[in-house]
């Protein structure tokens, strides 16, 4: 009888099925994997990196901008022109942001949205490349 068969092909379905779940979380898996090493990703904090010691709040600056305290942010596409956003009220000078100009380079070593404590000298006299006044980076730390 054909019954004895069919019983047969119904036990042999389950391991198919297994198989294509197992396929697809695989793929679902490399997928994911490969979405997050986009060419666009920061460079992730290195442990060399300088941490601040000092008494500062997470956004401010000092009256004078002798410091600033805030989040790295880079232009876009390209990243030319670094800034930290200090305050996100209204009435804030240069609307919260201020450009770095930093001739070390050593802002490029912080990641984007990492939170610093920079020091250095306001320099109001004529705008930066990035269009506005700017400071000059003395020292930059973690926060």
């Amino acid at each position: 009888m054909r019954r004895g068969r069919s019983t047969d092909v119904a036990n042999d379905a389950p391991v198919p099925t297994l198989r294509i779940a197992a396929l697809c979380i695989a793929l679902c898996a490399a997928a994911c994997a490969r979405a997050n090493t986009s060419t666009d990703a920061q460079p992730s904090p290195t442990p060399t990196l300088p941490i601040t010691s000092g008494d500062y709040p997470a956004y401010g600056h000092a009256p004078d901008f002798t410091w600033v305290a805030g989040r790295v942010i880079r232009s876009s596409p390209a990243g030319q022109c670094t800034f930290v956003s200090f305050s996100t009220r209204r009435g804030e000078p240069w609307g919260g942001r201020i450009a770095l100009v930093d001739p070390s380079n050593t802002v490029a070593r912080f990641p984007t949205d990492d939170l610093v404590v920079v020091t250095g000298t306001l320099d109001n006299r004529a705008p930066s490349t990035c269009g506005e006044p700017a400071l000059v980076v003395r020292t930059i730390e973690e926060h």
